[in-house]
């Protein structure tokens, strides 16, 4: 075990979770003024280590404990796997979504065996922080996804301050850190937890993606009173907002979006993130990223239910006629989120190439480990590589650099990426030439 979190100061991969600080009373998470991302404010010692997710985190340990008697398979325990969308279309457009999240949230709120929703909330400028929902008419004010580095550490707050039962919506590596710290050192928390939402996770950004966008579109970061990433159908646009106006940015198409928002602006730790689809949450959701969804003016999302609770829940939502579901296969999952995410192949190639050349990674080894198809050594070089140099632009806040370096040097990737989604999304290549079978119109008439 490490002795403290001294490696993960140095190497940039903290995540926000908190853990170490319900551990530390004297730790606080601050933002690192030249990574732009969070940050214990000292090391502390090994009892902090001991919790934190981008130290090590122990899936079969935790998958004990959360899924006790059910063994997991690649993508995690699952009891099923369902296309669902709410049937109020004004949720589902300014989720850019199937606005899922909400309707379960409201369910939940309904239930007397529920105290309240641990939810991000919007504070001020570009900051969110969790904090407990009690009321329905909070959840329709609540933000969409976040992109951006946020700390999380006031949710181990709420749940060590606050008795009651509350229903916990996260990422998979604060679920990480909150699990890990809550079995190996508080587990009479785990009572205070009724259930858990997780996100399909899309990476996170540090706070330099938005500085860049801000320099690419004339928009003052200082002057931010809002930010939003999601709204007005699928995929949404990034809105930037101060008090004079607001920005919008397509988020699929325009050029310095795909700039501020490469990966080379993740958090360091998401390069090696082996859990995506959130392995540890009761009732997984994200976007359905399906050729057969695109025609939706609103987005489908896809849901993971690890708990026959949870999608019993999702039944009676249906029967409710509050959602539209339809019922698909894991296969969905691998195609929605791509393989290489889905199984790590990546990320599990770059952890062995950090551990040969004596860099800090978190020791993480998830079931998706037996599907893994690790890519070439090489391929992880060259990337770490050029990570490195994007990343000291990025300290320099060298954001026009980037920017040309993307139109000069990177534009033929940046074009391949694209031909790639119209032939799969689009023209469906992987269904003529037999690699896989779409899910059938008659399963997605039903949306709109």
């Amino acid at each position: 075990m490490s002795q403290d979190l001294q490696a993960v100061i140095d190497s940039g991969m903290c995540i926000g979770c908190g853990a170490c600080v319900a551990v530390d009373s004297t730790l606080a998470l601050e933002l690192d003024p030249i990574r732009q991302t969070y940050r214990p404010t000292h090391p502390s010692g090994p009892e902090a280590a001991s919790v934190c997710p981008a130290v090590a985190v122990d899936f079969d340990f935790l998958h004990k404990r959360v899924f006790p008697n059910q063994a997991p398979g690649p993508h995690g325990v699952v009891d099923s796997v369902y296309l669902a969308q709410s049937t109020d279309f004004e949720r589902n457009l300014r989720a850019s979504s199937g606005g899922l999240i909400k309707e379960l949230l409201l369910a939940y709120l309904a239930d007397p065996a529920v105290d309240g929703i641990i939810s991000i909330v919007h504070k001020s400028g570009i900051h969110f922080e969790p904090t407990l929902i009690e009321r329905p008419e909070q959840v329709d004010a609540l933000p969409g996804s976040i992109y951006h580095s946020i700390p999380f550490d006031k949710t181990l707050h709420i749940l060590r301050e606050r008795p009651g039962r509350y229903v916990l919506v996260a990422i998979p590596c604060q679920l990480e850190g909150i699990f890990q710290y809550i079995y190996r050192l508080e587990p009479q928390l785990a009572d205070r937890i009724h259930a858990t939402i997780g996100l399909l996770c899309g990476w996170q950004y540090s706070h330099h993606a938005i500085r860049a966008i801000c320099e690419y579109k004339g928009v003052d970061f200082d002057s931010l009173t809002d930010i939003a990433w999601r709204g007005g159908g699928p995929v949404g646009k990034l809105r930037l907002t101060t008090a004079r106006s607001t920005k919008s940015v397509s988020r699929r198409v325009d050029f310095s979006y795909q700039v501020a928002f490469d990966r080379s602006f993740n958090s360091p730790r998401c390069h090696l993130c082996i859990n995506h689809s959130n392995f540890l949450a009761d009732i997984v959701v994200g976007d359905a990223w399906l050729p057969s969804t695109l025609y939706t003016r609103t987005g489908i999302s896809l849901v993971i239910c690890r708990k026959p609770e949870t999608r019993e829940l999702l039944q009676h939502l249906a029967d409710s006629q509050r959602l539209i579901i339809t019922e698909v296969t894991v296969d969905e999952i691998t195609e929605s989120q791509t393989r290489r995410v889905v199984f790590g192949d990546f990320a599990y190639a770059y952890q062995d190439y950090l551990a040969e050349i004596g860099e800090h990674r978190p020791a993480m080894t998830g079931p998706n480990r037996m599907a893994a198809h690790l890519v070439d050594r090489d391929e992880v070089a060259t990337f770490h590589a050029e990570l490195k140099l994007k990343l000291a632009l990025q300290d320099q806040r060298r954001y026009k650099h980037l920017w040309w370096r993307k139109l000069l040097k990177e534009f033929p990737r940046l074009a391949k990426r694209y031909i790639d989604w119209f032939l799969v999304r689009v023209l469906r290549i992987k269904s003529l030439t037999g690699q896989r079978k779409e899910v059938s119109w008659a399963q997605i008439r039903i949306f709109r």
